[in-house]
């Protein structure tokens, strides 16, 4: 079955390879080296006459012809969409948000989503878990999974998220399920798309790397009278460090802008990502770490490496501006999602030292999803009683369905951890669906919701912020092998305030409390356990500064705040199958972070967090992979958080075309599993850039890994996954 889907993907993809060799040899076509006029002695320089004046000698106009300038702030955002429901200043949002901005992007090569939310303070990678695959996130101690959000919208599927088609990457920290319903606990993350500017043009790019890595991306604008359209395209064909580990990739995102009159337009978008690779959770933990093997070492078997995903999502925005003072916003937005793929997952490991063996299962799984939303903002900016104020409300109506099966395969042998023999599939392989399951379930939700915010301007120093949200969330699940099938509904207020104080233009402080909620049925699947329980509460309070230095070219940030959970699900202890509201959860960080330009033509950002996440009350147990002991999670430290953690990046122009930069990407240790005794080591990894910048054309050299350093992005009780070794990617971009 892989085969068979192997050789498609290859046709699909295949035909899309001749565009990196006609990149290519538009990059040989590139700009001469640039020349500069010699030195001219201004003692003796006479301004241009007419000839009529004069008949002194005419210094002819000399053009020079040069790189452009590097663009000031490239890493510095002044606004966001994220923090509020309309485009709003930074220092005007009290809350912590991080902007991620495409030249950061650009320049650390960043080509996954989760690559690019490195850079955000208090974000983790974690590992898929609950039989969630695709992007996987940790913000402030809590999963974040469901939280994702494409231009402010839900969009919550299952897959590798590119940056080929965004303009940035928003991530609002803190309970805030005022702006995006269920969930968004720890925060949310926020795609901004590429749209449409009514300009004409095209870049390309052509990437080539370590194990193979090949990419292609184009951008294409274009506009007539009243209509403007974008084309963003994306081909990708790489190998991997780990061993039988591919990925091919293919995505297209065209976009348009119709401008109906001055105050009406309509944005429609699509975004299609399709993706065949290996489901592969790494290397198997022994003795509480990462198992000591050659990062490359694979355990999976050869024949059966199925991971198939298939997106669409068409979206489609009307604005209208009512007057100068009232404007309206409606998105409809459909989504489409199917995944299919072979999960290898790791089992108890019997220690008999250098013979050690190590548990295996497989199952054979597809989810497939489907999602419609409807989302109405209105925005009112109008003085109330002599001070300025700006209203915003709204609401959203949303439909999901969620339909899942897995069947396991049979006579799944162990396999030695330091001495593995890779071999074909056991005769039990799960190749379809028919016969026996292990799981067959469709669930089905609907989101009712509307909400009201308003910032009112006390004083020209002082804003205050506040509002509630009210939603209804009903769920049905349908178990197609059983008899349990299970409904929930439930009903929320989330209120939010926040105070904030600016003595002037460079400095701003806020106070910000928010809450959000957790029901059973968030990430689309209800069981016994917690099908008659409502939701957790979630409540965040924090504090925190905005500053601006050297004249607004770099913004200094600092956060300090509280988020806990006080009524998480925890074991009934009366009855081991079902769950109470009886835990607590809750984490005190800090944050800080650096954007901007801190000299001329030098460019920096750095972010720092630390966290400490605790279960502060639990009745829930497990046993310890290493003591072989039953402890509670009662006291211990959430999962793949590490204490301290931040990245600095910088980049510093040498002259006009010449660039050179990198920087350092750290996490302390951190635990695997729920009783902290499976750690995840601490690592700092070294990268560098390199590039040269030509008015058509950039040649960009990055460098990941320089000291070569072993560490492990994320894990889980089981298992680990190793971080990309000393490795390199060159990238010629051409402009027209």
């Amino acid at each position: 079955m892989n085969n068979a889907i192997n050789q498609k993907a290859k046709w699909r993809l295949g035909t899309f390879v001749p565009l990196g060799a006609m990149l290519s040899g538009l990059v040989m076509a590139g700009e001469p080296a640039v020349t500069y006029p010699a030195k001219t002695d201004t003692r003796h320089y006479q301004p241009h006459r007419h000839p009529a004046e004069d008949d002194e000698t005419v210094l002819e106009d000399v053009k020079v012809k040069a790189a452009q300038a590097p663009k000031p702030n490239r890493f510095k955002a002044e606004t966001s969409t994220t923090g509020s429901k309309a485009e709003m200043a930074l220092r005007d949002i009290p809350q912590s948000v991080s902007v991620v901005t495409k030249e950061l992007i650009k320049s650390q090569n960043a080509f996954n989503l989760r690559d690019a939310l490195r850079n955000v303070s208090g974000l983790t990678i974690a590992a898929g878990e609950g039989a969630r695959t695709g992007d996987s996130i940790t913000l402030r101690g809590f999963a974040a999974n469901t939280d994702n959000y494409l231009d402010g919208v839900k969009e919550n599927g299952q897959y590798n998220r590119d940056t080929f088609f965004i303009e940035k990457a928003e991530v609002l920290k803190g309970a805030s399920s005022i702006l995006f319903g269920r969930g968004a606990t720890g925060g949310v993350i926020n795609q901004v798309a590429k749209k449409p500017t009514g300009k004409t043009g095209v870049t390309g790019a052509f990437t080539y790397g370590s194990y193979d890595f090949k990419r292609t991306t184009i951008d294409a604008e274009s506009a007539y009278q009243n209509l403007s359209a974008r084309l963003n395209f994306l081909f990708q064909d790489n190998g991997s460090f780990r061993d039988y580990n591919d990925t091919q990739r293919l995505g297209l995102a065209p976009s348009f802008r119709v401008k109906v009159d001055d105050d009406t337009s309509m944005d429609l978008s699509l975004l299609h990502q399709e993706e065949q690779g290996v489901f592969d959770y790494g290397v198997p933990m022994y003795r509480g770490k990462p198992a000591d093997v050659p990062i490359n070492t694979y355990y999976g078997f050869t024949d059966n490496r199925l991971l198939d995903t298939d997106t669409n999502v068409a979206t489609a925005a009307l604005n209208h501006r009512f007057n100068s003072d009232f404007s309206v916003k409606n998105t409809v937005r459909a989504g489409a999602y199917q995944r299919d793929y072979l999960t290898h997952l790791f089992g108890a490991v019997t220690d008999t030292g250098a013979t050690s063996t190590v548990a295996r299962t497989q199952a054979l799984r597809r989810n497939e999803q489907d999602n419609v939303y409807n989302q109405t903002d209105f925005t009112y900016k109008k003085p109330l009683l002599g001070f300025n104020n700006t209203l915003m409300f709204g609401s959203e109506f949303g439909w999901e369905n969620y339909d899942f099966k897995s069947k396991s395969s049979t006579g799944v042998s162990s396999i030695s951890i330091f001495n593995p023999v890779i071999t074909a599939s056991s005769t039990g392989l799960a190749s379809d669906f028919s016969g026996t399951l292990a799981t067959d379930r469709y669930t089905k939700a609907q989101t009712y919701a509307g909400y009201v915010l308003d910032q009112f301007e006390i004083t020209p120093e002082w804003k205050l912020l506040a509002g509630t949200r009210y939603d209804q969330f009903d769920a049905q699940q349908l178990d197609r092998i059983s008899t349990n099938n299970f409904s929930r509904s439930d009903s929320q207020w989330s209120p939010r305030s926040g105070l904030v104080w600016q003595p002037d233009k460079a400095q701003s402080y806020y106070f910000s409390y928010g809450t959000s909620f957790n029901p059973s049925a968030e990430s689309l699947s209800i069981t016994a356990a917690n099908a008659n329980l409502p939701p957790e509460h979630n409540q965040n309070f924090e504090i925190g500064a905005k500053y601006d230095v050297f004249g607004g070219r770099l913004g200094v940030t600092a956060a300090l705040f509280r988020l806990e959970k006080t009524n998480a699900r925890t074991t009934n202890p009366n009855d081991s199958a079902l769950s109470i509201l009886a835990g607590e959860q809750r984490t005190d960080g800090f944050e800080f972070g650096l954007a901007g330009e801190v000299l001329p033509r030098w460019d920096m950002s750095m972010t720092y967090a630390y966290l400490d996440a605790k279960i502060t009350k639990s009745t829930t147990t497990a046993v310890g992979t290493v003591s072989g002991l039953t402890k509670s999670f009662e006291g211990m430290s959430a999962t793949n958080v590490p204490e301290h953690s931040g990245v600095f990046w910088n980049s510093y122009h040498i002259t006009p075309q010449w660039e050179v930069g990198g920087g350092v990407f750290y996490a302390s240790d951190r635990y695997a599993d729920s009783v902290n005794e499976v750690t995840l080591p601490a690592y700092a990894r070294l990268d560098a850039v390199v590039a040269y910048h030509q008015k058509h054309y950039d040649v960009q050299m990055n460098v990941f890994n320089l000291a070569d350093t072993v560490y492990y992005e994320s894990g889980q009780t089981s298992s680990a996954l190793p971080g990309v070794p000393l490795s390199a990617q060159v990238t010629v971009n051409v402009k027209y």
